[in-house]
């Protein structure tokens, strides 16, 4: 086993010349092995031990075991205290959760260059089957991965019998956590009940499952790389082009929606994707992801941003000579040949024409966003921020509305029409943007 695990450190790049590794020990079989590896390839070994005060008595003796071990082979330990029952209560989640979770962010606080658990590749496969059985993407398949930052687990092509043969073999002791025995865990339940069924159907099914991970784990690897290189080609002023995404592959598009989530540090799950790319492809407009934090995609562009103050109205698809109600005021497009055009439109309405030619993929109705900027006829291209602080109210810049195709502003209400879309001597239909405020 000493040898599989040294060829795992050096195909991950586990450990760099003259890192410090943390082991960190929870006295049970897997942790124990791990740090009698660390220390026969030579590597400078500290060990981290959490007593969770979850089992009485019995968290006690973990906890001296460890203590009596390290101080038996010369390493140093470091220990920890805390109230898991509470830490978890607190925060609505599971124990197995919470206690996850808190391990994670002692570990975190650690001054070392690596840190290394002692997941086996048994674990990686109950992982794999509990992802299975919740609906995971393939990514859960794949199981535990050899490396996550500063994480390393340097047993993970080891399986559990491999490790107790390991111990055995040096006469070395180990605790066994009686939680771990019970059946009210659903790790546990996939442990002592669907690994024994899959043995016996294949009786190497942990080594069989490692190849599999290998593989699923390199053809996604491949394609997150190809989801970030579209994230990198989509990049325009204020997000994404929507454009560039709609048209991507799937597979693509969930790992790119996952990896702008997780950067934001939100919830990734399949519904959160699911619907994340809906947005990016413009199918949907706004999506809420946590508090104020929104996907959205308005002027053919996406992004996720956190929205302050008041909320912006859902953009409104709008039809030709169809009146509508939106942000206090009654808008409408009207489509006419250039030599019908009256200009000599009720005073009541503000109003902005356009070459309807130059209109791609039919109307959006909406107000300002943060990203929006135009060359407006007659104009430099600007910000509307900036037209807006030039020639708008502050009170009603939030409700002035904005009208837009797939490539973005077409005519602003009050401030005239994009330079792309102005008409011209080649005009042969035009739109015109009525708006009529209450006075």
């Amino acid at each position: 086993m000493l040898d599989k695990v040294r060829k795992t450190v050096k195909e991950y790049k586990m450990i760099g010349e003259g890192e410090a590794v943390l082991c960190c020990l929870s006295g049970g079989a897997d942790s124990v092995s791990l740090l009698l590896c660390l220390i026969e390839l030579g590597y400078e070994v500290r060990a981290f031990h959490l007593n969770h005060q979850l089992r009485g008595v019995e968290s006690e003796r973990d906890e001296n075991f460890c203590r009596s071990l390290c101080e038996r082979l010369g390493v140093p330990l470091t220990v920890e205290r805390a109230d898991v029952s509470a830490y978890c209560k607190e925060r609505g989640v599971s124990v197995e959760a919470g206690a996850r979770s808190l391990r994670y962010e002692l570990f975190a606080k650690q001054p070392v260059d690596r840190i290394a658990t002692a997941h086996t590749l048994s674990d990686s496969l109950e992982t794999a089957l509990f992802n299975l059985a919740r609906g995971t993407a393939a990514k859960g398949l794949c199981g535990i991965p050899p490396v996550r930052g500063k994480i390393i687990r340097p047993l993970i092509r080891c399986t559990r019998a491999e490790v107790e043969a390991f111990l055995s073999e040096r006469g070395e002791s180990f605790v066994t956590d009686s939680s771990n025995l019970s059946d009210d865990y659903s790790r546990n339940r996939i442990r002592h009940h669907a690994v024994p069924a899959l043995k016996k159907v294949c009786a190497s099914a942990e080594l069989c499952f490692g190849r599999l991970s290998d593989s699923l784990r390199a053809d996604d690897d491949y394609l997150c790389s190809l989801s970030e290189q579209l994230l990198e080609k989509a990049k325009t002023k204020g997000g994404y082009s929507v454009n560039v995404l709609k048209d991507a592959p799937m597979p693509l598009l969930t790992r790119a929606a996952a990896s702008l989530l997780k950067a934001g540090e939100l919830e990734v799950d399949h519904q959160a994707v699911t619907d994340t790319v809906s947005v990016m492809r413009g199918e949907s407009r706004r999506l809420c992801l946590s508090g104020k934090v929104y996907a959205l995609s308005a002027g053919g562009v996406f992004r996720i941003s956190q929205l302050s103050g008041e909320l912006a109205p859902e953009p409104l698809q709008l039809n030709e000579n169809e009146t509508v109600s939106y942000c206090g005021a009654e808008a409408e497009v009207v489509i006419c040949n250039i030599e019908d055009v009256n200009c000599k439109v009720n005073g009541m309405f503000t109003y902005s024409l356009a070459d309807y030619g130059k209109i791609k993929d039919g109307f959006l109705l909406r107000t300002r966003a943060a990203s929006d900027s135009v060359k407006l006829v007659g104009r430099d291209t600007k910000t509307v921020k900036k037209l807006f602080s030039e020639s708008v109210p502050v009170e009603e810049r939030s409700k002035r509305l904005i009208l837009c195709d797939s490539e973005g502003i077409i005519m602003i209400e009050g401030l005239g029409t994009a330079q792309r879309c102005a008409v011209d001597d080649n005009t042969k239909q035009v739109a015109l943007f009525l708006v009529r405020r209450p006075s």
